[in-house]
């Protein structure tokens, strides 16, 4: 029985985003799962049998877990190194659903508002140019904001973020198979201190970048300037060079946050290292 009904399950999971397949099981199971319900009461019968009945007995499990992948936690894989060092690909993030506010499954319209993300907060979002897919990055403009990218060097409020150089830091590129190094830095903003790669080929973003403008952007030839509109956030990834985010694509807008990245968890070959990632 449970081959039955989790192979069919697994294999949705390719398909569809998990919020929309406990939805559906709640949606359809309930009723079934009621009428058990009173038929039990009754000393009746089960009105199905086998891989049926059992598939309807785990509807109260799908509905708790709707309930928590929505409201309170949930979990994401890290798919690539623009996080690095602080994430790494393969790496489990916990997703905090409550802080930024609650909000409706498939939907993501919030209809309860808590706080709002901080500077140095790690965000998870559904990606502007493509909703179906989520992406992780590190806020460092709010808005109002004024936020400068020139020759590899940050500038908030035409304040430069400062950087202190720290330990090498190797990994293997997922995409060419490569040992990249790298001097890591720690930046601070605001007290909260973090660890990145610098962008060490201080990629052109200046008037002569193929990447399209983006509104409130100014592309120069020193760099990228940005002013951050109303309810968006600047996110930048902490591996500076190799990092799809807002010097390319844009602003991260309040309805399309997913949650903050609270924990990580990252399997290693002796030992599980558990951490938080944002305050």
């Amino acid at each position: 029985c449970a081959a039955g009904v989790l192979g069919p399950y697994f294999l949705l999971c390719t398909f569809l985003e998990m919020h929309t397949i406990l939805l559906a099981c709640v949606a359809i199971g309930t009723p079934f799962w009621l009428v058990q319900r009173v038929r039990a009461a009754n000393r009746l019968g089960h009105l199905s049998h086998g891989i049926l009945a059992f598939a309807v007995e785990l509807v109260p499990v799908a509905a708790l877990l709707l309930v928590i992948r929505s409201f309170i936690v949930e979990p994401y894989v890290v798919p690539s190194s623009s996080m690095r060092p602080t994430l790494a690909v393969g790496d489990y993030v916990l997703v905090d659903k409550i802080t930024y506010g609650l909000r409706l499954p498939l939907s993501n319209k919030l209809f309860l508002n808590v706080s709002v993300p901080d500077r140095s907060d790690v965000l998870v979002f559904r990606f502007p140019l493509d909703p179906s897919k989520a992406y992780i990055k590190r806020v460092i403009g709010l808005p109002g904001d004024l936020v400068e990218y020139k020759a590899g060097n940050l500038y908030v409020n035409n304040t430069v973020i400062r950087a202190k150089e720290g330990d090498r830091y190797e990994y293997i590129d997922e995409n060419s198979g490569k040992v990249r190094s790298s001097t890591a830095l720690t930046e601070d903003m605001g007290g909260t201190p973090y660890v990145i790669l610098p962008d060490v080929q201080a990629m052109e973003l200046g008037r002569g970048s193929d990447f399209p403008g983006i509104a409130g952007c100014e592309r120069r030839v020193d760099g990228l300037k940005c002013l951050v509109p109303n309810d968006a956030f600047f996110v930048l990834g902490d591996n500076r060079g190799d990092s799809l985010d807002s010097r390319y694509w844009g602003f991260v807008h309040q309805s399309e946050i997913i949650g903050r990245a609270l924990y990580s968890v990252s399997f290693g070959q002796d030992r599980i290292r558990f951490k938080r990632i944002s305050n």
